[in-house]
């Protein structure tokens, strides 16, 4: 007997990043038992967006730049009036806004999965009053908050007042990713195609070039280590990625004369082939909610280094990972140092079975599908306040 499969409207105001990958893992293992429509504001990541979205046979509309929010609080109307959606799930409270507006009429099911902190300053300033006032409507409107670790929800309580009276109930499920992905990835693979020597220490940076990731913390860190006679022998760190901070990191290597140091690579889809090839992965974050890179790069036996940031310091616990002050350019410069020393990859690897395991995106779906199924089935209505 056949399963009627649960109609998920889900939407994506800033589909980048974690986020993306985030629903790429975990909608691979809800696809055969849920029919997904993705709406998504249009980024520079959409060809990958519309590829994820064809291998988990989502139906994805894009909202053009020019139609800005108003436009996706449109499509999100036309899809409701259409009828037949179990559950929302919106991804960042700008997203649950959007969704939230659209939704007054017909009064779906929604849960809103939060991928990042809430920073104070959205409440400060001359419109503090109003966004206060419509963050407390959007959590009056939610039937679930869901975050994606412990920090997290810990860091929610505590920077949005309103939460506390709020109706909705408030869940945790941790990410986890596709560790299949390295399976047969071939070392070299990555350093051939970038025509990077095969005897050059490798230090990866993957991901968004934006304040809260923490890159001047490295190019400080690098600096150490080239102008203070630290280094103990040839190094690159490899930059991938995008984001509007970029410009203005490249001008600061400029400046420091740490050109030789760095090679920045645009957004690469094939990031498998390049963890296996880096020496070590550096996670500088000042704060993170339950990052995706540091699973990845345990899965593929690739030493990591990581800050002990919120929610990053929850990913690698009890992990082999070696962790540095956060903000510390002396700590990350000690740590480089040492991992150039003594890499430990043997200890990775040995470490890739118990990631596998721990970090395995079924787990995430299944616990996600779990929670579908009780909203769409009206045991969460608490939060649908009028």
């Amino acid at each position: 007997m056949s399963v009627e499969k649960i109609r998920l409207l889900v939407v994506a105001r800033w589909p980048l990043g974690g986020i993306r990958t985030y629903m790429r893992y975990v909608y691979k293992h809800l696809s055969s038992r849920c029919s997904l429509t993705i709406i998504a504001a249009s980024t520079q990541e959409d060809a990958a967006l519309r590829r994820d979205a064809e291998e988990n046979g989502a139906r994805l509309i894009v909202c053009r730049p020019e139609e800005g929010r108003s436009g996706m609080v449109r499509a999100v109307f036309r899809e409701l009036r259409t009828g037949g959606y179990g559950v929302i799930q919106s991804n960042g409270f700008v997203s649950a806004l959007l969704a939230s507006a659209a939704n007054v009429p017909f009064r779906v099911p929604h849960i809103t999965t939060v991928h990042g902190v809430f920073e104070n300053r959205h409440l400060k300033g001359r419109s503090a009053g109003l966004q206060a006032a419509l963050l407390a409507w959007v959590m009056r409107r939610v039937t679930v908050l869901y975050a994606v670790s412990d920090d997290l929800m810990e860091h929610l309580h505590e920077a949005i007042p309103s939460l506390a009276r709020s109706r909705c109930r408030k869940v945790v499920i941790r990410n986890g990713i596709d560790a299949d992905m390295f399976d047969g990835v071939r070392a070299g693979e990555f350093r051939e195609r970038a025509g990077l020597n095969g005897k050059t220490f490798l230090i990866g940076y993957l991901g968004r070039f934006m304040p809260e990731k923490g890159f001047p913390c490295l190019i400080d860190a690098v600096e150490i280590l080239e102008k203070g006679g630290r280094c103990p022998g040839d190094f690159r760190v490899v930059a991938v990625g995008s984001g509007d901070y970029l410009d203005w990191y490249r001008e600061k290597v400029r400046q420091k004369e740490l050109e030789r140091r760095f090679v920045f690579l645009p957004f690469q889809e094939d990031v498998a082939a390049i963890y296996r090839d880096m020496d070590v992965v550096v996670m500088p974050s000042q704060w993170e909610a339950f990052p995706l890179q540091p699973m990845e790069a345990l899965c593929a036996g690739t030493p990591l280094i990581a800050s002990d940031c919120m929610g990053l310091r929850e990913a690698v616990r009890d992990t082999p990972a070696v962790v540095f002050r956060s903000e510390s350019a002396e700590a990350l410069a000690g740590a480089l140092r040492g991992v150039m020393e003594n890499p430990r990859r043997e200890v990775f690897e040995r470490f890739r079975p118990v990631a596998r395991e721990r970090f395995d995106a079924r787990k995430t779906a299944e616990k996600v599908y779990r929670l579908l199924q009780e909203t769409a089935g009206g045991k969460d209505r608490g939060g649908r306040g009028a």
